[in-house]
């Protein structure tokens, strides 16, 4: 299989946000409404005085009100940062300043071999991933192999509230990045050549 890829953009590497931002750019529509995501945050909000000053949900792009609206009911309105649609430089920029990156799929068995093209954006942000999907996706092996964010499947709440937790510690440590490894076989050009090598094989 040769998957998507990222190419390289010379973006110079910005100053990441003050506030402990947790940002999902691309669409974010009813059937990805992730409700233990939403309910972790409340809970760290009630728990740790300091997380509510701290931090910030910044939504990039096209979100359903349903999704708003579920956002609202967990108390997470006063923290939230909806900046709609922006060009895709903005869009990379944030990517590359924001503390954390949520990546969410459809809980769904269907879904299972989706591997999300901003996957690749985000794995060389050299910001860590927050991966939300159904158990076995595909994509789940890609992060957890180039070592870029965690993975959990909907029914792994308390684990995704404590590496929430372990991602607030080390941002008010200033110690909060990502350690990739083995990102350069997504890169485009080794996936062209990887294409022609199989295409040339057959003649």
């Amino acid at each position: 299989m040769i998957t998507n890829g990222y190419d390289f953009e010379k973006i110079i590497k910005p100053t990441l946000d003050k506030k402990f931002t947790l940002a999902h750019i691309g669409s974010l529509l009813s059937e990805r409404n992730p409700l233990l995501l939403w309910q972790s945050l409340s809970e760290l909000i009630d728990e740790i005085p300091s997380f509510a000053d701290d931090f910030e949900l910044k939504l990039i792009g096209n979100v359903s009100q349903e999704v708003l609206d579920t956002i609202k009911n967990f108390n997470l309105d006063s923290n939230l940062n909806y900046l709609g649609y922006i060009s895709h430089s903005e869009a990379v920029l944030h990517q590359r300043k924001s503390q954390v990156l949520l990546l969410i799929e459809i809980d769904s068995p269907d879904t299972k071999c989706i591997i999300p093209g901003k996957l690749f954006e985000y794995m060389v942000s050299e910001r860590p991933i927050l991966a939300i999907g159904p158990q076995g996706s595909d994509f789940a092996e890609i992060i957890t192999t180039t070592n870029t964010g965690v993975f959990f499947n909907y029914s792994e709440k308390d684990k995704l509230k404590k590496v929430l937790l372990e991602y607030y510690n080390k941002y008010q440590e200033g110690n909060l990045h990502s350690n990739a490894v083995g990102l350069q076989q997504y890169s485009r050009k080794n996936l062209t050549e990887k294409l022609a090598r199989l295409l040339t094989s057959n003649f």
